[in-house]
């Protein structure tokens, strides 16, 4: 409860917060006396141990020592918890803050929907197990179409990106819409294989996770966890 007072400098009421006051000595007094009871059960258990200790062979002055120092220990390891727990805290929060700065930057995704908004050029990459020649990437639309094409030539191992435009074949731009992206190969024996495929798509928000894990919710709508890219464009 606040209580009154008149400032004889000021001339003007001051209030003080006994409750808070209260409240804070009160949690002062919680560390101390968990201090306290700590000791107090020591030296309980030290008294036990010499009335009931054997007369012919008395307990020596180097066995309360070890325990006094097992005590100390044992007080000691549950700073440190303490101090380890805040401590951990600290580097996830600021983990969060840096993976912030990635707002507006653009990972690539491994999937083969395309969100085109019939404005911005979307980032598109094939991932290679090993080198291949005549590299083509075909964009469809809805219905399967294959509506643009492009030969990437020959790639090495490794991700191998390009951006699309928008456009068809023809250079026509196309309208917003959903499309599919697929990739295919030769290897080096000859053999026709498809790549992975990943898309590109700004960060929108960032936010955390199930335990200390951080997500990023991209412009396409998709939610990744930060930890599984591999790959940023922008």
């Amino acid at each position: 409860m606040a209580t009154g007072s008149m400032n004889p400098m000021l001339n003007i009421p001051v209030y003080t917060n006994n409750g808070a006051q209260n409240t804070k000595a009160a949690s002062s007094a919680s560390g101390g006396t968990s201090a306290m009871d700590q000791t107090q059960n020591f030296l309980k258990l030290l008294v036990a141990q010499i009335q009931n200790q054997d007369p012919m062979s008395p307990m020596d002055a180097s066995t309360m020592t070890n325990q006094m120092s097992q005590l100390n220990m044992v007080s000691s390891m549950g700073t440190m918890n303490s101090s380890l727990t805040s401590m951990l805290s600290q580097m996830q929060n600021s983990n969060f803050m840096n993976q912030t700065t990635m707002i507006g930057h653009t990972p690539l995704i491994a999937g083969g929907s395309i969100a085109f908004d019939g404005t911005n050029n979307i980032a598109l990459g094939a991932n290679l197990a090993g080198p291949v020649t005549n590299l083509v990437a075909s964009i469809q639309d809805r219905t399967g179409t294959t509506v643009a094409q492009t030969n990437l030539g020959s790639a090495n191992a490794g991700m191998k990106t390009f951006v699309w435009s928008g456009q068809d074949s023809s250079g026509k731009a196309l309208p917003a819409g959903s499309y599919s992206i697929k990739f295919t190969g030769t290897d080096q024996s000859g053999a026709s294989v498809t790549p992975v495929s990943f898309i590109g798509s700004p960060v929108a928000s960032v936010a955390k996770g199930t335990g200390n894990t951080v997500n990023f919710t991209l412009q396409n709508g998709q939610t990744v966890d930060a930890s599984t890219i591999n790959q940023w464009v922008s």
